[in-house]
């Protein structure tokens, strides 16, 4: 057997979507800024990206992150995050999966019920806590940067008309966010290909026709599409509310997961219409049934923009490790691309 590299992971899900997280076989990472060292991944090393995204190391629905050196003094270790389609600023199934390994392995020292874990990302340094439950990690709860609402627009579909949507920011990342009513689909597993049409749909719509202002500044366009149930439409109490989501990303896939930094994006919009006050949380569920608990801890501003600082609490479970080969001589190395 020849191989060129090993790569190795340790795998796990976080309410349901599965991932992994590179622990070995990649290089080191150089760079000041977490920022710095995805540009550097990106132009020297997107061939494992590929490689182990794509398939047939991977598949289309598959989000991978990377264990690097930390940028922030008392950070624990720094996370790139990488799909088939390129890279995130952040991702917060990813980011409480790292956490529950990283305690649940002994990467960072269990400290009793509650340990602290300083993860650095693009997005910037991320508190979270892995609550402990006897010998496991029961959940993680991150202390996200923070979120706020770029603005509101209208798009125009070409089968159903006028579509009103909302745009987002929650961990760096930009969301638009459409209504389940306005989009015309229901929120159910089987509806998982019509969610996706219709969620690329309102993606082309929303960056033809809306210039969208990039959280650093110039313009960005639209890659993440979430279709939710808003607050404020069940008879539940607004401390307690459920809203039900679907993200569609990459080249059209559904995650099945609530979507964290989705989650955040949505606690600053609920703020801004009044259904959601600071102090309150509200129960992000995805189409795997399973749940985040979001709660917004707190007001700020970003650059003079109304923001909220959100938390998020969830559960991730170790499923695996992987061991990756990548012959010299193999034509599929770096993946089986478009």
């Amino acid at each position: 057997m020849r191989s060129e590299r090993l790569v190795s992971s340790i795998d796990f899900h976080t309410a349901g979507i599965g991932m992994r997280l590179l622990t070995s076989g990649v290089p080191r990472v150089p760079g000041a800024t977490i920022a710095d060292k995805r540009r550097h991944f990106e132009k020297h090393l997107d061939h494992l990206r590929t490689g182990l995204c794509l398939e047939p190391r991977g598949h289309p629905s598959l989000l991978i992150a990377v264990l690097v050196e930390p940028v922030t003094p008392g950070a624990d270790f720094g996370l790139l995050f990488m799909y088939p389609g390129g890279y995130y600023v952040s991702c917060g199934e990813a980011t409480i999966g790292a956490a529950t390994i990283a305690v649940a392995t002994g990467m960072v020292a269990r400290r009793g019920d509650a340990t602290r874990v300083l993860i650095d990302t693009e997005a910037g340094p991320i508190e979270t806590i892995a609550h402990g439950d006897g010998d496991r990690v029961r959940a993680v709860t991150i202390t996200w940067t923070p979120a706020y609402v770029l603005g509101a627009a209208i798009v125009k579909l070409s089968d159903i008309g006028d579509v009103p949507v909302d745009l987002a920011v929650g961990a760096g990342n930009v969301f638009a966010i459409v209504d389940t009513e306005s989009a015309g689909v229901a929120l159910r597993r089987e509806a998982a290909s019509e969610i996706a049409r219709r969620g690329m749909a309102v993606r082309a719509a929303v960056n033809e026709q809306v210039r969208i202002p990039a959280p650093a500044g110039g313009v960005t366009p639209i890659e993440n599409v979430i279709v939710h149930e808003p607050l404020g439409r069940a008879a539940e109490s607004r401390a307690h509310g459920v809203s039900r989501n679907a993200l569609v990303w990459g080249p059209g896939q559904v995650d099945v997961a609530p979507c964290g930094s989705g989650t955040c994006a949505r606690m600053a919009l609920f703020h801004q219409r009044g259904v959601l006050a600071v102090g309150e949380s509200y129960t992000s569920e995805g189409l795997s049934g399973l749940t985040f608990t979001g709660r917004l801890a707190g007001e700020t501003t970003v650059d003079g923009r109304p923001a909220v600082l959100p938390e998020i609490t969830g559960s991730a479970h170790i499923t695996g490790t992987s061991q990756f080969f990548f012959d010299p001589g193999d034509p599929l190395r770096e993946g089986l691309r478009p």
